[in-house]
């Protein structure tokens, strides 16, 4: 279905995602800037895993539906969907604590860094299809 739009889409999508992007990382800038902080929570309680779980499992089930396709016993498809599971999940809950570890430390740097990344690759995507930059 996503291919039927790929003609209307394509003329316009470099410009959307430069806007979204540079829009993401000014909002990430202003922000490392000011002197309110959100305080930081490390728990790892269902409540706050399950929004990130299920935000990371979406890229899981593409990986998933395509071992599907390759895995034709149950007992290879079971096994590899605990371990995309079970490996997402340590990977996670890993994450989560690392950074309330070092998030307030180093917040507004790295609030600023990931602004100015996220810029410049909205940039570069616009520079890329504009046909200024060769990659």
């Amino acid at each position: 279905m996503g291919a039927s739009f790929e003609a209307y889409i394509a003329a316009f999508d470099h410009w959307i995602a430069f806007l979204l992007l540079a829009a993401i990382g000014a909002n990430m800038i202003r922000e490392s800037f000011s002197k309110e902080s959100e305080p930081a929570v490390a728990a790892l309680s269902f409540r706050a895993m399950l929004p990130l779980a299920v935000a990371t499992s979406i890229d899981a089930l593409a990986a998933g539906i395509t071992f599907a396709f390759f895995l034709k016993t149950i007992l290879s498809m079971l096994f590899a969907v605990t371990l995309i599971g079970l490996t997402t999940f340590l990977i996670s809950a890993a994450g989560v604590k690392i950074g309330s570890v070092f998030g307030e430390k180093y917040k507004a740097a790295a609030e600023r860094a990931g602004g100015i990344i996220l810029i410049l690759l909205g940039l570069k995507i616009l520079l890329e299809h504009l046909g200024v930059l060769q990659f």
